[in-house]
């Protein structure tokens, strides 16, 4: 069987949310932030992909465990992203 690529736009909003935990509304407003960008079909169709669900599951931990407020979430996000992508750039100088 074929590994689903985790960016690939697959899911609807009303799975997604379920996937999430969240109300659809929620991950409208995620979108609206920048915390999350789901692709659109032909039909202009909101499509979430595996990333979109997983970002929206740790935002709502960032805001559960710190307090923070959406643009504090989005910065969290970036960051993190951004010490993931140095870590693997150290891993990849030191091989």
């Amino acid at each position: 069987m074929k590994e689903r690529n985790e960016n690939e736009p697959v899911y609807i909003i009303s799975v997604a949310a379920k996937l999430a935990g969240v109300h659809p509304q929620t991950l409208r407003l995620y979108e609206k932030e920048g915390i999350i960008c789901p692709k659109r079909s032909a039909g202009n169709i909101r499509l979430y992909s595996q990333k979109d669900i997983d970002r929206t599951i740790e935002a709502r931990r960032i805001i559960k465990k710190y307090g923070v407020n959406i643009s504090a979430v989005k910065l969290i996000i970036e960051l993190e992203e951004e010490v993931e992508n140095l870590r693997k750039k150290i891993s990849q100088l030191e091989e």
